[in-house]
């Protein structure tokens, strides 16, 4: 009884407000109501992801609906830009637009108005050629960029059963690398194939196991074979945040990043230039289909678990450039029929968007290769049981086309039996395959720093605007010392200031269970990162201040952890700053040791797992500060050197940064007591500075907190600008 009155009250509600509906208001209804009508009148469940409905309303709301369901949803949800994706039997998932997706439906009337371009190979030619006109606009490199003219930084061979690794660091532009591995043959006799061997987004990038198996197999077949990063991910990210490979410019560096790569191996004399192959798996299988469009030299193309209709490639390390409007529109499958009547073998998997390739995509492409007759060759290998990876049989399928098509020896990877043995292959530690060095200290010293940096150079600007913003070192200031903190003005003033970026607070602390931090506001972190573009600015790290008078020890601090590394993913830098304060002062406090060493251990497992450090600030000296580090016991943690405490202290400056040692130093607070400008304070001598940290090889962010004349305190331009132009002269002229 008392279930069917709540049901009565929830029908005489609903009637209610229907009734309330007229034209006069639009038929406007809440939306969150409109989507649980339609689960109650279509037998169906709804879930919201990614975002909230909450206070959207809807106009004309009822006038929406239609017999087919699917067709409900889109109409309702088409004004907020959000689409219904099916989740299941009769389950939708309720989400913001997807520009890199289509319904299968969608996917096949698009595949039916592309073949109905072309009937024969004539007419196919004609929108093949224009289409690969297109698309070295589209990824801005038309024209090509000059090569750099440096040697590449290479490490020594090692050596392995029927196989060799040498790490690469290559300049593809003036001061920006790529770094990969080269696997050879143990033995080369005469000359060899070539294959690019394109990373997607799979964990550990190209440390991951299943990326190192692939290419160290080719290499025991008997072909030279490079693995390299996508663009800001791996050591690209000494000179890059990982938020600047969900820029546009990330889909074009790694096209111009595979160009290079193979300009440099077809430069070997036993490098055979006719026999040149691409594969990749996932956004790596994006990459293959997008170089074997775009470089003639290739020769035979493996793209795994990518090629679609339904699914573009939602990084914009895929599809951020306009490639896929090229022609008045297309898609992978049209990109990878570019490569016809090259050999071509696509492989899908039905736990992914590749599900329905062999009914639905494959067919297509076969059809554009029978323009060529006989000679041309595209195979599918379609694993139904199997999911999104590169795995074992994968890689078996892959192995026996590049044996076929490039002339490799089969036999190193497949037992008498004809199955697959990789056994042979070692897997190598990630610091092995680094080209830099464990903590980048090889990255050539003229290399830049910064997205902004880079973006110049596809502006057309001078040379010098780039090269000046930073080589090695970048210069930073503190945005509550310029008495903007979490202000939007920050970034205008330390425009002004001429810094390359800030330090940007998480907010007052007080009492509260976190920071009272605008960062967690999307409108306002919108806003904050608008500012950052306007001014090319970076972010040198999130600062937790609060702690300067805060008991680190007597807080619970993870709720505090858990937000600033939210907020570092979300404002895309790898630092946050973190003082240990007057309450943390272990020299004073050396009963809090305990407490304060067990939640910076937990701390920075938290941060080592989210990919980002940790740098505390001390009143230790560095001998201290590198046993509290050994007591820390985490990767997650390292030290925030304040120049200020060895001057103060009457420590030798020099000597303590040698002795922490590049590794355990991730930003500096280049710093004194106020009263006279750093270029004036006669304690410290910068080029000294410079020198220890070159000698040492350590690299980033300088960051400066006080140092002002003690005559002028509230001139803050003046202030920080001459500290700002002193250390630029020091360190980056």
């Amino acid at each position: 009884m008392k279930k069917t009155a709540v049901v009565l009250l929830l029908l005489i509600g609903m009637f209610t407000r229907l009734s309330a509906q007229t034209s006069d208001d639009n038929f406007q209804q809440a939306l969150n109501e409109v989507l649980n009508d339609i689960e109650y009148q279509y037998k169906v469940k709804l879930r919201i992801s990614g975002g909230s409905i909450e206070g959207k309303v809807l106009d004309y709301a009822r006038w929406r609906y239609r017999p087919d369901v699917e067709q409900t949803l889109q109409n309702v949800l088409a004004p907020f830009d959000m689409v219904a994706i099916p989740d299941g039997d009769r389950k939708y998932k309720i989400q913001g637009y997807q520009y890199h997706r289509r319904s299968v439906n969608e996917a096949q009337e698009t595949l039916n108005f592309l073949a109905s371009k072309y009937s024969n190979k004539t007419e196919w030619e004609q929108r093949r050629m224009a289409i690969k006109a297109c698309l070295p606009d589209a990824l801005r490199l038309s024209p090509l960029p000059d090569a750099a003219e440096s040697q590449p930084v290479l490490t020594e061979l090692r050596k392995h059963k029927g196989y060799t690794v040498q790490n690469i660091g290559l300049e593809v532009l003036p001061g920006v690398y790529v770094a990969g591995s080269i696997y050879r043959p143990a033995k080369i006799k005469g000359k060899i194939p070539v294959i690019l061997s394109p990373n997607g987004h799979f964990g550990n990038g190209r440390y991951n196991e299943q990326i190192q198996t692939r290419c160290a197999a080719l290499a025991r077949m008997g072909a030279m074979v490079v693995s390299y990063d996508l663009f800001a991910w791996g050591e690209s990210t000494l000179q890059f945040d990982g938020s600047a490979h969900r820029k546009s410019l990330a889909n074009t560096m790694q096209a111009l990043n595979s160009i290079r790569l193979l300009d440099y191996l077809l430069s070997f004399d036993y490098a055979d230039t006719n026999r040149v192959g691409i594969t990749g798996g996932s956004g790596g299988g994006s990459h293959s289909m997008l170089m074997a469009a775009i470089d003639e030299r290739i020769d035979v193309s493996v793209p795994a678990v990518m090629l679609s209709a339904i699914h573009y490639g939602g990084c914009p390390c895929e599809s951020g450039n306009p490639i896929h409007l090229c022609e008045g529109g297309t898609n992978n499958v049209e990109l990878a029929a570019l490569f016809a009547p090259k050999p071509q073998l696509v492989i899908s998997d039905g736990g992914d968007w590749t599900a329905n390739v062999p009914e639905m995509e494959f067919p297509f492409l076969k059809r554009i290769y029978g323009f060529y007759g006989d000679g041309a060759v595209v195979e599918n290998k379609h694993l139904a049981d199997e999911g999104h990876d590169y795995g074992p049989s994968k890689r078996a399928a892959m192995y026996r086309f590049m044996a076929e098509h490039l002339d490799l020896d089969a036999s190193k990877v497949f037992d008498q039996k004809g199955l697959l043995d990789e056994s042979d292959i070692t897997i190598e530690d990630q610091n092995q395959l680094k080209a830099f060095g464990e903590n980048g200290e090889n990255l050539p010293g003229h290399a830049i720093y910064g997205f902004a940096s880079l973006e110049k150079m596809f502006q057309g600007e001078d040379e010098k605007a780039w090269i000046g913003s930073g080589a090695r070192y970048k210069i930073g200031v503190c945005d509550w010392m310029i008495l903007k903190r979490q202000k939007l003005g920050a970034f205008s003033r330390t425009h002004e200031i001429g810094a390359d970026g800030l330090l940007l607070d998480m907010g007052g602390l007080g009492n509260r269970s976190t920071f009272d931090s605008k960062l967690f506001d999307p409108i306002m972190r919108r806003k904050f990162q608008d500012e950052l573009n306007k001014y090319h600015l970076e972010v040198a790290g999130i600062a937790m201040s609060g702690f300067y008078a805060q008991n680190f020890a007597a807080r619970d601090v993870e709720p505090m952890i858990d937000d600033c590394i939210n907020t570092m993913h979300l404002m895309g830098t790898k630092v946050a700053f973190l003082p240990l304060g007057v309450e943390g002062d272990l020299n004073k406090h050396p009963e809090r040791r305990d407490s304060i060493v067990a939640k910076l251990h937990r701390a920075g497992q938290k941060a080592k797992a989210a990919g980002v450090v940790i740098g505390i600030e001390t009143a230790l000296d560095a001998k201290g500060e590198l046993q509290l580090l050994g007591e820390i016991n985490s990767d997650g943690i390292k030290i925030y050197y304040n120049v200020a405490n060895a001057l103060q202290n009457g420590r030798d400056l020099y000597s303590e940064l040698e002795t922490l040692g590049a590794e355990n130093i991730c930003q500096i607070l280049i710093t004194d007591e106020d009263g006279v400008w750093l270029e004036n304070n006669q304690r410290v001598d910068m080029t000294k500075v410079k020198q220890t940290l070159d000698r040492m090889g350590w690299g980033g962010w300088l960051v400066i907190e006080r140092s002002r004349d003690q005559n002028n305190p509230r001139d803050v331009v003046g202030n920080f600008g001459a500290n700002t132009r002193y250390l630029k002269k020091i360190f980056q002229e």
